[in-house]
């Protein structure tokens, strides 16, 4: 933000020229944006910094497309929190990458399917309002963590959007 305050302070003096009345104001009014901006990203800070931080574990298991599953099926977490979720890719039968994507009730067989059309350079998780939060692609035996804040009070579901792992889901509370 306070590159882009200042970029638009300095394109303003290189567009009034030499006029040091001008030069003047145009610095005060630079000077009132960045002191504002930095008002409002402390702002911004204290209020994450504020929320609970809740760090959960949610592991894929399973060899093979009939055993894949989440474990825990079911995750409750305080609203108004920040979560701090840990992914843990334990299969190790060569192909079983999985993902983690948050996303609104009942719509996870969607989201799978843009999902595919999303690819791997997209982790296979699409544009959609409906994702809240997502992991990366994780290999077999890897481990990621992710950060987000929890969504409004309500059930939610996690799937993975990894082709033809539809039967992944569990459930995500916010209470």
């Amino acid at each position: 933000m306070k590159k882009i305050a200042f970029i638009l302070a300095l394109g303003t003096l290189v567009a009034c020229g030499g006029e040091k009345k001008a030069d003047n104001k145009v610095e005060k009014a630079a000077t009132e944006v960045v002191e504002e901006t930095e008002e409002v990203m402390e702002e911004a800070m204290e209020i994450v910094e504020d929320k609970e931080v809740v760090e959960i574990t949610v592991a894929a298991l399973g060899e093979s497309m009939a055993e894949i599953a989440f474990e825990p099926k079911s995750i409750s977490v305080p609203a108004n929190s920040r979560v701090k979720l840990t992914f843990e890719n334990k299969s190790s039968a060569e192909g079983m990458l999985h993902n983690f994507v948050l996303v609104e009730l009942g719509s996870g067989a969607e989201i799978a399917t843009a999902g595919m059309k999303a690819g791997l350079d997209n982790n296979f998780v699409p544009k959609d309002e409906r994702v809240i939060a997502y992991t990366a692609v994780s290999n077999m035996g890897k481990t990621l963590t992710i950060e987000f804040d929890a969504p409004a009070k309500g059930s939610y579901h996690y799937v993975c959007t990894y082709p033809g792992h539809t039967n992944m889901i569990g459930r995500f509370n916010v209470e």
